[in-house]
């Protein structure tokens, strides 16, 4: 039970004191939300994407992601989140740039920061592959899928070309075909190169956490409580309630279901506020949903973990 409770606190208690520290760094005047804001912006289309490259391609892709687990993945998010997404936040708000908040915030699990991070916490560094390769899947598909649901969103229909265009030139899905790509090439990338883009990766995380300290506003958070609280339920709730018992009965476990623990449970993506702005969906409950989401994965996430150490599952 104590080696149980530490494993959890050890998932959370890093986010949790970037998160105080960014709301320090504000209160200080050290930054304001205005100068994060450009800082956000640059996590969105730098940092994030670096990490995922180097999270894909410093993963041995000539193994193989358990076939059943990516499968499971896969269609959970085509079949059945992307649709419910897709037609569900409009029936529940009346604005269509809400729903399209929502809807994002529903598909697009923080699976770069968390996925990692929580995989080492808890099995220790070096033994997180298959983490790494159900991301190296879960995360272009889910950033195409986000794409598809602000397009849609925005204006209640999609242009194909217009879709195919915008999956494309997303920063993620770029950076995970460039991934894909390189660990192909038959050498590798030179330690001079490769020194670079591990130093930016590693900042991605900090910076991306005490971004989200320095962006809370509770006098926001209240003035968006319901689409709010609805995105909350669904994404922090729902979707946890329904595929984590699932994952376990179809007998996940291990690394296979931290990955699906981290895709179903973590809360949205930091880069969905970014995105949400640049496609013309509402930007500022993009970003409290990702604020609060984040601060209430620090309960929900350790619960989890807790729950699963102690019934011998990871």
């Amino acid at each position: 039970m104590p080696e149980s409770f530490l494993a959890a606190l050890r998932v959370v208690l890093p986010m949790a004191l970037l998160i105080m520290l960014g709301v320090g760094v504000r209160k200080a005047g050290i930054m304001d939300r205005t100068v994060m804001r450009n800082v956000d912006k640059l996590t969105f289309r730098v940092f994030m994407p670096v990490l995922l490259f180097k999270n894909i391609y410093e993963t041995d892709l000539s193994q193989s992601v358990a076939p059943e687990e990516a499968v499971f993945a896969a269609l959970s998010l085509v079949l059945v989140i992307f649709p419910t997404a897709l037609l569900l936040p409009p029936r529940l708000v009346k604005s269509r740039a809400q729903a399209a908040s929502i809807g994002q915030a529903m598909i697009r699990s923080n699976y770069i920061l968390f996925g990692i991070a929580v995989a080492e916490s808890i099995f220790g560094e070096g033994n997180v592959g298959p983490v790494a390769l159900l991301g190296a899947i879960v995360v272009p598909l889910t950033n195409a899928l986000s794409v598809i649901v602000l397009e849609m969103g925005r204006s209640g229909r999609a242009e194909p070309k217009r879709l195919a265009l915008s999956i494309l030139k997303n920063p993620m899905v770029v950076a995970a075909l460039a991934a894909i790509a390189a660990s192909a090439l038959p050498f590798r990338m030179p330690e001079l190169l490769w020194g670079v883009v591990k130093d930016v990766a590693g900042v991605t995380t900090t910076i991306s956490f005490i971004s989200l300290g320095v962006g809370l506003d509770l006098g926001q958070a209240r003035a968006y409580r319901r689409p709010l609280f609805l995105g909350l339920a669904l994404r922090m709730v729902l979707i946890p309630l329904i595929f984590l018992p699932l994952s376990v009965a179809l007998g996940f476990r291990n690394q296979s279901l931290c990955g699906l623990m981290v895709l179903f449970a973590a809360p949205t993506a930091v880069a969905s506020y970014p995105m949400a702005v640049a496609m013309g969906a509402d930007g500022p409950l993009a970003g409290q949903l990702v604020c609060a989401g984040t601060i209430l994965s620090i309960f929900t996430m350790f619960f989890y973990t807790f729950l699963f150490r102690s019934l011998g599952m990871l």
